[in-house]
């Protein structure tokens, strides 16, 4: 519920700017070459101002070559945010990505996240089907540099009701995409942590035709004690086992600084991000936060310090560190 206040109250300032235009202040210099960006993150979330958006996007340009709006189809953003978001990026030199998110984020994320007009619906429904089609086109008709078609997949493989429906759904929606934009690159993501655990590579090959790019989430210090999450320098690049030839990318990468960790342990995490992504190729490597966030409670609070900046916009230790990383390719 807290989330869906946070989206609600998200929507409500976009169409503010939207209304009356954003207030642009001297930016920093154009977006850097690189494969690095960063989830839209404004500082003070969920009570962000329109002045946030911009320095937002002029932090992001600082770190990185792209932002990544992720959002859930059960309560989309007002149409005309896409627009704004977009140029504000582009007047940076960022590109921008777009990700419809057709699972809850409650429920082990194992459920369809679907608009209110189909709420209690499936994915083999042919209502849902045609729905979810056209927002997907809807989409794509902003022409993203990359466009989404949902994201951690394979924790929707615990539902046998859905995911075989949810399979041939997306690939219904790449071709249709594909036929009227054969050049829009689509992904879906997959979340790296569970996809080891239970040792579901194969169900990968179950979107070869349904995507250009695997794209992968990834919280090593998520899942079970923090304190012992272990990440060898292969971590990442051990993808490519399963994933030979194929393109890949992160899609959201994030450790958190609350404790047990401590924002020295994050900044060396993030330190690590040359050697994790040396010799793989991926084609992004997007962070899951620029700013820390005042959205999650309970067991998954510790999500609230992912940022590389403070809820206050105030330099966190992995913030110098992102800033001096080379530049990734």
């Amino acid at each position: 519920m807290r989330a869906r206040r946070a989206a609600a109250l998200f929507a409500a300032v976009l169409l503010v700017l939207i209304a009356c235009g954003t207030r642009e202040r001297a930016r920093a210099a154009s977006a850097k070459d690189t494969i690095i960006g960063v989830a839209l993150s404004p500082a003070h979330f969920p009570n962000f101002t329109d002045n946030d958006f911009n320095v937002f996007f002029d932090e992001a340009a600082q770190i990185g070559s792209h932002v990544t709006w992720i959002f859930q189809w059960g309560s989309l953003p007002p149409t005309g945010s896409f627009v704004v978001m977009e140029n504000m990026a582009r007047q940076r030199g960022l590109k921008f990505q777009l990700w419809l998110s057709p699972t809850t984020l409650s429920n082990d994320r194992k459920q369809p996240d679907l608009p209110k007009s189909l709420a209690g619906k499936h994915f083999d429904d042919v209502e849902v089907r045609r729905a979810y089609i056209d927002e997907v086109m809807d989409l794509a008709a902003l022409r993203p540099d990359v466009l989404g078609l949902a994201t951690e997949g394979n924790f929707l493989a615990a539902n046998p009701r859905e995911f075989p429906s949810f399979v041939t759904l997306a690939h219904e929606a790449y071709v249709a995409v594909k036929k009227k934009y054969p050049e829009q690159t689509v992904t879906l993501s997959f979340q790296w942590e569970v996809m080891r655990a239970h040792q579901q590579f194969d169900l990968l090959h179950q979107f070869d035709d349904s995507l250009d790019v695997y794209s992968f989430t990834s919280y090593p210090d998520a899942f079970g004690d923090p304190s012992k999450a272990k990440v060898p320098d292969d971590y990442y690049s051990s993808i490519r086992k399963y994933l030979p030839t194929q393109r890949i990318a992160i899609s959201e990468l994030g450790w958190s600084s609350a404790p047990p960790s401590s924002e020295q342990a994050q900044a060396a995490f993030f330190a690590r991000i040359p050697d994790f992504t040396r010799g793989a190729k991926f084609e992004f490597v997007s962070l899951a936060l620029l700013h820390d966030v005042s959205l999650f409670r309970g067991e998954l609070a510790r999500l609230n310090h992912v940022g590389i900046r403070t809820i206050d916009d105030a330099d966190k230790d992995s913030w110098g560190v992102i800033v001096g990383l080379p530049q990734l390719h």
